[in-house]
C-alpha cells in the first residue's frame, strides 16, 4: 500500500472544512433575516389584536358605566339632547385606558323618532332611539396606528306622542 503523509492531507482537510464553513454561514444568515421579518410581523398582528380586545373591554366598560348612571345617563338622551347633527358626547370611563377614547353619537337625526325595525311580534306605535358608540385607541411604538370599534344600540322609546 501507498503511504500518503499526514503533512499532504492536512491541506484538503482544511479546504473542505473551509467550505462547509462558508456554506453553512450562507444559510445561518438567510434563516435569521427571514426569521427576524417574521418575527416584526407577529409582533405587528399581536399588538393590534391586543389593541383591538383592550378598546373592545373599554366600550363595554363605559357603556356599563353609562347604565348605572340610571336617570342621568346619556344613553337615555334624545336627538335634540345632543346639541346638533353629528355632534358627539364622551363617555369614556374613568378607569379605561388612558389611549382610548369611547364616544356616543345620536343616529336618529330627524325631527321624529325612528319607527323601529320590523321584527317577529311588532307593536305599534313603539319609536326606536338609534345610538352609535365609537371607540378608538392609538397603538403602537410611537401610537402610529389606531384601532376603532363602533358599536349600534337600538333603544326602544314606548308609545307613539312620547317623543320630542
Amino acid at each position: 500500500m501507498a503511504m500518503v503523509t499526514q503533512h499532504k492531507q492536512q491541506g484538503v482537510v482544511l479546504v473542505a472544512a473551509l467550505v462547509m464553513i462558508i456554506a453553512m454561514t450562507g444559510i445561518a444568515v438567510s434563516l435569521m433575516s427571514s426569521s427576524s421579518l417574521d418575527l416584526k410581523m407577529v409582533n405587528a398582528a399581536q399588538e393590534s389584536e391586543t389593541a383591538e380586545m383592550i378598546i373592545k373591554g373599554d366600550a363595554d366598560l363605559s357603556l356599563r358605566g353609562a347604565m348605572n348612571e340610571k336617570g342621568a345617563s346619556k344613553l337615555l338622551w334624545l336627538n335634540g339632547q345632543f346639541g346638533g347633527v353629528g355632534v358627539s358626547q364622551d363617555i369614556t370611563a374613568q378607569s379605561a385606558n388612558p389611549d382610548s377614547k369611547v364616544v356616543l353619537f345620536n343616529e336618529n337625526t330627524g325631527p321624529t323618532e325612528l319607527d323601529c325595525p320590523p321584527q317577529y311580534a311588532v307593536t305599534n306605535g313603539i319609536k326606536c332611539n338609534a345610538l352609535r358608540i365609537q371607540a378608538e385607541m392609538k397603538y403602537g411604538a410611537e401610537k402610529k396606528h389606531i384601532v376603532v370599534v363602533h358599536s349600534g344600540i337600538l333603544q326602544e322609546l314606548g308609545g307613539a306622542g312620547q317623543g320630542q
